[in-house]
């Protein structure tokens, strides 16, 4: 626990990033309900480790992220401790379990569980999966069913946490079969819980054939389990800041293979069956994410290294109570070991904590730039790749109370495409937008380069600004009402009603076979007359689309005419063939748009 104190201080002090401001937003304007059990990113369904937590932690301490840290840091001791025990158990050598615990903790696949919070699903999945493990070697050593209890409590709420606990099963019936022959039959009912939760998940979320999580049952899990082997041995990524070649590291990784192989070799000859069982730990903890071939994510060998720790830790152990070439060997491979994970251990906890701080000043300072400028926008210079995608795709100046904040126009050539994870361009403010919005004293524009963010409006106000109509218009962005017609209600939330017919302006084309692209939503309740019709006329040109039944989010997509190519402004004209009344509400209303785009 020293040694994981000095390897993973900096961890303590991370901020957040990231992911983390999704699951901190994850409670509000949602029921408590919906926001613990609800399908969320990917279909997971994890309350403990992700709703519980966050939602939990949020509303007691905010922003201020050192008590989410503690608890990370908590149940990774509580880990640190059932690893060093179980390890004992096994080897029947107090020091294997104590050698498996060290080396566990210097491995870099545990910078983002232990760095980053919305990864604490990893340490804690591993808390209630050891936990259970500990029962159960409890209830073979005793017979006590209250350890039996135990391990159900544990594996029950294993669930939880995170998916993987379903494997726990197959590491109990692993384990009694090949060292406890006689419970075995007791671990069978406990594969009726991960029966049942893998068919609840697949009516509830099924799985998906398309994207990075989609399942591929091929030959490429074999490539991806080779890929998570070299993480668990040598660096993440095959990378270290020494400057070892890649195939100098591949070799590191060889030698300690070997060095384990001929280890196991050894104790399966003497009949130490549980040295297996911390090669079927690692196969069954990892079997579960080896069809994600699109999606080999650093610390998915978190969980299985402690079952190559425990069978490392042994041997090492094992040496030392041997002959002296025995200890050269073992003291060499493990320095091998350390000389290859140790220092990108340290290398990334430094740049995860150093990143995390820039989202930190980066939120700070528009919370500051907000409560100075109240009546205004935000818009922001010199956000790079990395802050951007740490910072802006999950909203998280919503947790502050800021208001609209947008990425200067050009930011877009400094912030790498990631489609995956979102789109540029919904935070990026058109050049002709910003224009009119600094002539109309709207925008407060604030420099992110450097320790504090840095009021640079009176200068940038100055600088030649691009006068463009936009090719896409946000319909949420109150600094673009400009560009519509006077028929359009008021911005509401992330969309703006229309009522039967409405016009605007827009840029036109840019190149040849580009449309006109209309994303919004439709209630239910225009949907009880039957199928509804958007027109829309561009330059004289009327076409018609139905919706498509049924769905409230739509996007409809529209030829744009020869007349439209090279167009700086493109009135257009857009009618739906029906309005509805909502209660309470003397509106007509038509449809609710989100964004219109030529691309």
């Amino acid at each position: 626990m020293l040694l994981f104190i000095l390897v993973h201080w900096l961890s303590l002090f991370s901020w957040f990033r990231a992911d983390d401001f999704a699951w901190l937003a994850v409670g509000m304007g949602r029921d408590a309900a919906h926001a613990l059990f609800a399908p969320f990113a990917q279909g997971t369904i994890r309350p403990l480790s992700e709703r519980a937590f966050f939602m939990a932690g949020f509303s007691l301490f905010g922003l201020d992220a050192l008590p989410f840290r503690l608890v990370v840091f908590a149940t990774q001791f509580a880990n640190l401790f059932l690893v060093a025990w179980i390890g004992s158990r096994l080897s029947g050598r107090r020091a294997a379990g104590f050698w498996a615990a060290l080396f566990w903790v210097v491995n870099s696949v545990l910078v983002e569980p232990l760095g980053w919070t919305c990864v604490y699903n990893q340490v804690l999945c591993g808390f209630f999966l050891l936990l259970a493990f500990y029962f159960l070697l409890r209830y073979v050593e005793t017979g006590r069913a209250r350890y039996y209890l135990g391990q159900w409590i544990a594996f029950l709420l294993g669930f939880g946490a995170l998916e993987v606990n379903l494997v726990y099963p197959a590491l109990a019936a692993s384990y009694t079969f090949l060292c406890a022959r006689k419970d075995f039959r007791r671990t069978l009912p406990l594969f009726i819980p991960s029966i049942l939760y893998v068919a609840a998940h697949r009516a509830l979320v099924p799985f998906g054939n398309t994207g990075d999580y989609a399942l591929h049952f091929t030959g490429s899990m074999l490539r991806t389990l080779a890929t998570y082997w070299t993480w668990s041995i040598g660096p993440v990524l095959l990378w270290s800041p020494l400057g070892l070649p890649a195939g100098v590291l591949l070799a590191g990784v060889a030698a300690v293979t070997l060095g384990l192989l001929w280890f196991l070799a050894r104790q399966l000859r003497g009949g130490a069956a549980a040295a297996l069982f911390c090669v079927v730990w690692y196969a069954v903890t990892i079997a579960p994410v080896l069809p994600l071939r699109d999606h080999v994510t650093e610390y998915y060998p978190y969980l299985p290294l402690i079952g190559v720790c425990w069978l490392g830790g042994w041997a090492f152990a094992e040496a030392f109570r041997s002959s002296a070439p025995a200890k050269f060997a073992a003291a060499a491979l493990a320095a091998l070991y350390l000389v290859m994970v140790l220092p990108r251990t340290v290398h990334d906890a430094a740049d995860n904590a150093a990143l995390s701080l820039r989202v930190r000043n980066l939120i700070g300072g528009v919370a500051r730039a907000h409560q100075l400028h109240p009546q205004q926008s935000i818009l922001l210079l010199g956000v790079d790749s990395e802050l951007f995608w740490n910072s802006f795709p999950d909203h998280s100046f919503r947790l502050i109370g800021a208001g609209p904040v947008y990425l200067a126009p050009g930011s877009e050539r400094h912030i790498d495409a990631h489609p995956d994870l979102g789109n540029v361009d919904e935070f990026l403010l058109p050049a002709d937008v910003t224009a009119t919005a600094l002539s109309r004293d709207e925008l407060a524009v604030y420099d992110v380069r450097g320790p504090r963010l840095r009021n640079i409006t009176r200068a940038y106000a100055l600088m030649p600004q691009e006068r463009k109509l936009p090719s896409r218009i946000d319909f949420a962005n109150p600094l673009a009402s400009y560009l519509l017609g006077p028929q359009w209600y008021p911005a509401d939330g992330n969309h703006r009603w229309m009522p039967k017919r409405a016009t605007l302006r827009i840029a036109g084309a840019a190149a040849a076979g580009q449309k006109l692209y209309l994303s919004g939503y439709c209630p239910d309740q225009q949907w009880r007359d039957g199928p509804l019709t958007v027109t829309v006329n561009v330059e004289g040109s009327t076409q018609s689309a139905s919706l498509p039944p049924g769905r409230n989010d739509f996007e409809l997509a529209f030829p744009l005419p020869a007349s439209a190519l090279g167009r700086t402004e493109l009135p257009l004209t857009v009618e739906v063939g029906r309005t509805i009344r909502v209660p309470g509400d003397g509106r007509d209303l038509g449809l609710a748009f989100g964004v219109f785009e030529v691309r």
